[in-house]
């Protein structure tokens, strides 16, 4: 008996267009008939409840045909899904999170939102409206002395391209230099254009010396009113390898498409490591003499990623 009744509920369910259809036929028809014992009123009555389970029945069967044939679906996941829908929220990282839980967070539940919180904050681009792209980057060893000082010129050229849905953005620089004096210690910034206008003066001291006994430099330029801009950036150090004989270069911004190129004097040796790639950079030009080249394409560079350089003197 209940495998019947569960049965008869299936079949109802498929075919429920169908019993709104005749039901409401027969509601309509049969007050008409010569068969209805009922008066004049109550015939009008149960004719109009006919008409009313006939509309019923005719929007229930149109609706249910759209989702199976998946176009109503489409549309609604068109206009949720859709930068104009997503651009009027006020709680996309809410959004990202309750997504995200189900990607990974009943894989790891203990770490979850430490998870979700980093991705967000560090290499989602939530607090900058562009992404750097084409960057070159030279690098010049003059010399690596024989108390382990170096000094080198470096110039960094690329384009910063901005959000398609922002008009404007900030390109920064930071410059840091020790606090000691007596320390054979420089980092002068001989370039900082946009667009080929001089930037040097856009510099923002900061009085606040670091742990490190360094103090920091800040040069700000709003960049806005086009899709791209040319940024070059030229600076030569000097300072001591003792303790560290090697050079870190991060990005702090999501960074597409970076050529390297390192040259240096006969009686240096210079190394290049990856820093944090799922994709590492590729030598190029390797036969070229005291010259070192590698490229990086068909993948992204992500904030705090990037490469490194060690030196030892021959």
């Amino acid at each position: 008996m209940d495998a019947f009744i569960e049965q008869s509920k299936k079949w109802l369910k498929r075919n429920m267009t169908w019993v709104y259809f005749t039901l409401s036929l027969i509601l309509i028809l049969f007050p008409n008939s010569i068969f209805s014992p009922f008066g004049e009123v109550a015939n009008r009555v149960i004719e109009k409840i006919g008409f009313v389970a006939l509309t019923s029945g005719v929007f229930a069967g149109v609706l249910k045909s759209i989702q199976f044939s998946g176009l109503f679906k489409e549309e609604l996941t068109r206009v949720i899904s859709g930068s104009d829908f997503l651009n009027n929220r006020k709680d996309l990282p809410e959004l990202w999170k309750r997504i995200s839980k189900t990607i990974y967070f009943e894989k790891f539940p203990e770490i979850g939102s430490q998870l979700e919180d980093r991705i967000l904050e560090t290499y989602f681009p939530m607090n900058k409206n562009h992404y750097n792209e084409d960057v070159v980057v030279s690098i010049v060893i003059h010399s690596i002395t024989d108390d382990f000082v170096i000094n080198y010129t470096q110039t960094m050229e690329y384009c910063a391209v901005l959000d398609s849905e922002s008009n404007s953005s900030v390109v920064q620089y930071t410059q840091s230099i020790t606090d000691n004096t007596a320390v054979d210690e420089k980092n002068d910034l001989l370039l900082f254009e946009v667009d080929g206008i001089d930037r040097k003066d856009n510099r923002v001291s900061d009085d606040n010396i670091e742990k490190d006994g360094k103090k920091k430099y800040f040069y700000s330029v709003n960049i806005e009113g086009k899709k791209r801009f040319k940024i070059l950036l030229r600076f030569q150090n000097t300072y001591s390898l003792k303790g560290e004989n090697f050079k870190l270069l991060r990005f702090n911004t999501i960074t597409r498409n970076v050529d390297v190129t390192v040259s240096h004097p006969e009686d240096v040796e210079v190394s290049f490591f990856n820093i944090g790639l799922i994709n590492d950079f590729k030598p190029i030009h390797t036969d070229i003499k005291n010259s070192l080249s590698r490229r990086h394409r068909e993948d992204i560079i992500l904030p705090k990623q990037g490469f490194g350089l060690s030196f030892n003197k021959r």
